[in-house]
């Protein structure tokens, strides 16, 4: 694809969310794209009100509305029980081959928050969601994310045989290495890094709940420790301190570390062959340095 296919579909993507929020009684004279990167999120300006379009993240999954779905709900919940969350509006809305879900808008500030908040945040936020009433799969960011955008690059004929081969064989090693690590299932951020706890009207908050889930604690501990490099221990003991307990090591995190790789090459080509002007070199980058580790 090429990045007027890009441009195309987030043309597509932007008229969708203005048609659902008309069909809301919401204006839309002013909106403000904030983000077109694998969803497309647009501030409804002058509402007070957020939309998120699942654009790119849709070719990778063969149910976009069940993953916005979980968001929703997860994130509601969290709200409800007083977590720092940017909370929800409705969704997800089906309009004219996208799904699209509403947030409150809330200012956001570019500062990030250092390790030792983001750890305390996910703690709490961890405590917020530990009665969520949902039957919620188990980690599908290493399940159905990484099975269902295998398939989908299979399908575009992105890879060779060989690459599709190794990549197919190192998910069956992760999913086996996972089978009974970690400690008790929780329910889980599923893509708790910094990036994803923004400063918004004072508070950090977290966002981008689609990768929700149920599974061991230690994914999203890995998914923060692996974002903050030498400053996750801070991260691990704020968080283990909320909880009282002793804090996880990389020996504890180790094989939630080499899952979050695998997803992460596997979303890297992903969005590479549907945005290859920015992703196409750091998804071969980030391929080459996966398969020189399985020849090893």
């Amino acid at each position: 694809m090429s990045s007027d296919d890009h441009a195309t579909r987030s043309r597509a993507g932007l008229a969708a969310a203005l048609a659902v929020a008309r069909d809301l009684g919401l204006s839309t004279g002013d909106p403000q794209v904030v983000s077109d990167r694998g969803n497309l999120v647009v501030h409804l300006a002058p509402e007070p009100v957020v939309a998120r379009v699942a654009t790119l993240t849709a070719w990778t999954r063969s149910d976009p509305s069940a993953w916005l779905a979980r968001e929703v709900s997860v994130a509601a919940h969290a709200a409800g029980r007083g977590a720092a969350v940017i909370p929800p509006i409705s969704g997800p809305h089906p309009r004219d081959g996208f799904w699209v879900s509403l947030w409150n808008y809330l200012p956001c500030s570019p500062e990030r928050a250092d390790a030792a908040t983001s750890g305390e945040a996910l703690a709490r936020l961890h405590i917020a969601l530990a009665d969520h009433p949902a039957d919620m799969p188990w980690l599908t960011p290493v399940h159905d994310q990484i099975y269902d955008a295998l398939a989908a690059l299979e399908r575009a004929d992105v890879l060779g045989a060989g690459e599709l081969k190794v990549l197919r064989a190192r998910h069956e090693a992760v999913l086996a290495e996972l089978d009974g690590a970690g400690g008790a299932a929780a329910v889980l951020h599923g893509d708790a890094h910094p990036g994803n706890l923004p400063l918004a009207d004072g508070r950090w908050r977290w966002t981008d709940f689609e990768e929700t889930c149920r599974g061991p604690r230690e994914w999203d501990l890995a998914v923060l420790a692996g974002s903050l490099a030498s400053e996750a221990p801070a991260a691990l003991r704020a968080y283990a301190e909320v909880f009282g307990e002793t804090p996880r090591t990389e020996t504890d995190l180790a094989p939630f570390h080499r899952a979050r790789e695998l997803e992460a090459v596997v979303w890297y080509l992903s969005m590479a062959h549907l945005y290859p002007e920015r992703y196409a070199a750091p998804a071969r980058t980030a391929l080459a340095g996966l398969l020189a580790r399985a020849d090893r």
